[in-house]
């Protein structure tokens, strides 16, 4: 970042205001996805390289992981990204300096009572602005956090999570060290380890040697643990993580059909399939709420059901301002009814593991005890947490500073 000419500076400055000023409506008027946003940006400029999208990519997420305290301020766009920028790490880009103010200094790995402090003395603006400001306001009424979560939420909420891989062949972390990437390895769950944020993995080619996938997403098919050479229902797909994962624990004489409403995403699960040599995945359309149950019975069946998605906060931050505050209510209903035609997918002595990536009370504890009591055939079946080792009743949440990881709520119910 020092060896950049000025020439180049220039034009990621630009770069920059272009797309905080063009694309941050996509995403707060329209409630297109960040993500989404950034990539149909890269492909109508076809000529920036990985250097631009890199800070380009990091600037736009760090906006919107700030914007609750930044808005209040009246800045604009460019010094809006330098000062998150300055919130979320310990330098500041070379292309967001011009837009810096004398005094502001770099905040990263301070505290959120410190930051706050230190942009009080900087904004008279700021005054009253509280971490609660980060969230919209209806935020609290939805959520019972255990004694002292509130704070770790918070804090966690502001931090670039890592990234998390599960390992198919242990031989990856060798070239992870031969590449000068540093990696942690989970302290409990074995095969598990974790990169910093933003690390670049494209070039060292996998091959099936692991999965991306966040480590409260991996913890959900550990819980399930389909034995070897079951057959089991991923009723909710989507992409394909938790399938390709339940595939390498059932083994190649076990069956797996992975169904979702999008046929892009089944084509990207068969893709992810493919990649990592598993044969026995069948793929299907399917709407789990409207479709007809299926006549024939699993040994297990999972719902990672469609929810509002609070878990992914701190990975996705644009996400909190997409949010309608009346989604957990509405997607209640609909996690209801998926868990009550996939229970008749449910073998006797069967399996039924319900999932979200969130941790509103309504989508949780919620859904599980309204499925309970309209499902005497069902009960809880404990399982022991796979991420600390601790036992479980049969449901755990797993909170996002507990990684850090996504927000996470799973249950598993085992059929008379």
């Amino acid at each position: 970042m020092k060896n950049l000419n000025e020439k180049i500076i220039n034009q990621q400055t630009r770069l920059a205001a272009e797309v905080l000023e063009t694309m941050t409506p996509h995403v707060l008027e329209h409630r297109h996805p960040a993500d989404r946003v950034l990539l149909r940006f890269f492909k109508s400029r076809r000529e920036l390289g990985s250097r631009d999208r890199r800070f380009l990519s990091e600037c736009f997420f760090s906006y919107f992981r700030w914007l609750g305290w930044t808005r209040p301020l009246g800045l604009k766009p460019l010094e809006a990204a330098a000062l998150s920028w300055l919130l979320d790490r310990t330098d500041l880009h070379v292309a967001l300096q011009a837009d810096a103010k004398p005094g502001w200094e770099p905040l990263g790995g301070k505290t959120l009572d410190e930051k706050r402090a230190a942009l009080a003395g900087w904004f008279p603006k700021f005054q009253g602005l509280e971490k609660a400001a980060l969230i919209f306001p209806e935020f609290g009424k939805a959520v019972d956090f255990p004694s002292g979560g509130e704070d770790l939420f918070y804090e966690t909420l502001q931090l670039r999570p890592p990234t998390w891989l599960r390992l198919r062949d242990e031989s990856f972390k060798q070239t992870l060290t031969e590449a000068a990437i540093a990696y942690k390895e989970h302290s409990h769950a074995p095969g598990v380890i974790s990169i910093d944020a933003g690390t670049s993995l494209g070039k060292l080619g996998h091959g099936g040697q692991f999965e991306v996938q966040d480590v409260a997403s991996q913890a959900v098919a550990m819980i399930a643990a389909p034995a070897l050479g079951s057959d089991w229902w991923d009723a909710c797909a989507g992409a394909g993580g938790k399938t390709v994962q339940m595939a390498d624990l059932i083994g190649h004489d076990g069956k797996i059909l992975a169904t979702d409403i999008r046929a892009e995403a089944l084509h990207e699960c068969k893709k992810r399939a493919r990649a990592g040599g598993i044969s026995n995945v069948r793929m299907q359309l399917h709407d789990l709420a409207r479709d007809k149950p299926f006549t024939k019975e699993f040994d297990g069946v999972l719902v990672d059901a469609p929810c509002s998605g609070w878990g992914t906060w701190s990975r996705n931050p644009d996400a909190r301002w997409r949010t309608d505050p009346r989604d957990p209510a509405q997607k209640r209903n609909l996690q209801v009814k998926m868990l009550h035609n996939a229970a008749q997918c449910v073998k006797s002595g069967g399996v039924l593991v319900y999932a979200v990536c969130t941790f509103t009370r309504e989508e949780t504890t919620g859904v599980l005890e309204r499925f309970l009591a309209e499902h005497p055939g069902f009960a809880l079946d404990p399982f022991v947490h796979p991420l600390t080792g601790e036992p479980s009743a049969g449901s755990l949440q797993i909170w996002p500073w507990e990684g850090p990881a996504d927000g996470m709520f799973i249950a598993r119910l085992r059929k008379a």
